[in-house]
């Protein structure tokens, strides 16, 4: 299983040979939910198989979905999360195990369909939480009802090593106010920058690639000091004061995912409004056929795209030319969902994706653009 990140993302997005084929299916953790689950992705298998079979020989496609098909036994359906994503074309073949449920959905295309994966990163319902006390740092996954530790057999070993050290203990446990707190602050202070640097380090190859707005929970004379030692450039300005240790997991989620709730509304708001401004002075588009050409030219730096919408057809990721079918569902393998299509062209571009709710300043469009220029 790989680690999904907007590095893993952009990888996704970029030119794989095809036929590209996606699966998405929202699995489950426990019993019985992980006997049906099996049995549905097996169908996804057949609608696949169906669809390559328009264009490829039976012993092709069945050669072609051996790797898929390999994953589906009784030890991979016992370790799932909440939602299940697998990639496989003729150079590839990867699968991500979600803390969110995704759409159940099968897709056979030039490119592969990553929209779901897109909503997931750039949505406030994906955050992380670094937990920092005298016992151990711990880095989660989070989304507003779930909250994972991240785990990394790298990571793990770099983290055993820094909390082997009694001086990290020792700072990491000092709390207090007033003079306690401040002679802690002072004494400590060159030991406690030099220890952030090597968490930042042990760190850094898991963050380096994430874009997700990170919580810090942890005491707070800790919190500046943090800051200035890490190169993580999403850390929320807000923040959990105090111990981490006496806190639930439950109680971890909840106070993280209030921060982070806030955070996005206000960056989607803002979003909105740029939008609704760029409208009046030229410098945003709600038609398809629009946003398709700026996103081919690089013109798009925001692209707006309404939660679970789909539209299917074709697009010419050169020209931006596009063809809307009438009856919305994939007719052969050279179809695509244009918003999938748009988003990934939009990221490939250096401009950023937000999934959105259904809003009014979208003038009953699916998707909307704010240009560069």
């Amino acid at each position: 299983m790989h680690i999904m990140t907007t590095g893993a993302l952009q990888w996704l997005a970029g030119q794989h040979q095809p036929p590209c084929v996606s699966i998405y299916l929202p699995t489950h953790r426990h019993h019985p939910g992980t006997e049906q689950d099996p049995i549905r992705f097996k169908n996804l298998l057949v609608q696949v198989a169906s669809l390559l079979r328009e264009r490829y020989r039976n012993q092709d496609v069945a050669q072609f979905l051996a790797p898929v098909e390999a994953l589906s036994n009784s030890e991979f359906w016992q370790h799932q999360e909440d939602g299940l994503a697998v990639f496989c074309s003729p150079d590839t073949c990867v699968h991500y195990c979600l803390p969110v449920r995704v759409p159940e959905l099968a897709v056979v295309s030039s490119t592969f369909h990553t929209k779901p994966l897109i909503g997931y990163l750039n949505s406030n319902r994906h955050y992380c939480v670094l937990s920092l006390s005298q016992k151990e740092a711990r880095l989660y996954e989070g989304t507003p009802h779930t909250l994972s530790r991240v785990e990394s057999q790298s990571l793990g070993r770099e983290l055993d090593a820094l909390f082997g050290d009694p001086k990290a203990k020792t700072f990491l446990s000092a709390g207090g106010e007033g003079d306690d707190r401040d002679r802690a602050y002072k004494d400590h202070k060159t030991d406690i920058v030099k220890y952030f640097r090597a968490l930042d380090r042990a760190l850094w190859p898991i963050l380096r690639d994430e874009h997700a707005p990170l919580v810090l929970a942890a005491v707070g004379y800790l919190h500046p000091l943090f800051r200035e030692a890490c190169r993580y450039a999403h850390i929320l300005e807000a923040s959990i004061a105090g111990n981490p240790d006496g806190m639930s997991l439950g109680e971890l989620r909840e106070a993280a995912w209030k921060l982070v709730a806030s955070y996005e509304t206000d960056i989607e708001q803002e979003l909105l409004g740029q939008f609704a401004r760029g409208l009046k002075s030229g410098r945003a588009s709600h038609e398809l056929a629009e946003v398709a050409k700026a996103a081919a030219h690089g013109r798009v730096r925001v692209l707006l795209h309404e939660a679970k919408q789909v539209v299917w057809g074709r697009v010419n990721l050169d020209t931006g030319d596009v063809s809307v079918h009438e009856e919305q569902q994939q007719r052969d393998v050279e179809d695509a969902d244009i918003i999938d299509d748009l988003c990934e062209l939009t990221l490939l571009k250096g401009g950023e994706v937000f999934e959105v709710a259904k809003s009014e300043l979208l003038c009953g469009s699916p998707i909307g653009a704010i240009h560069r220029y």
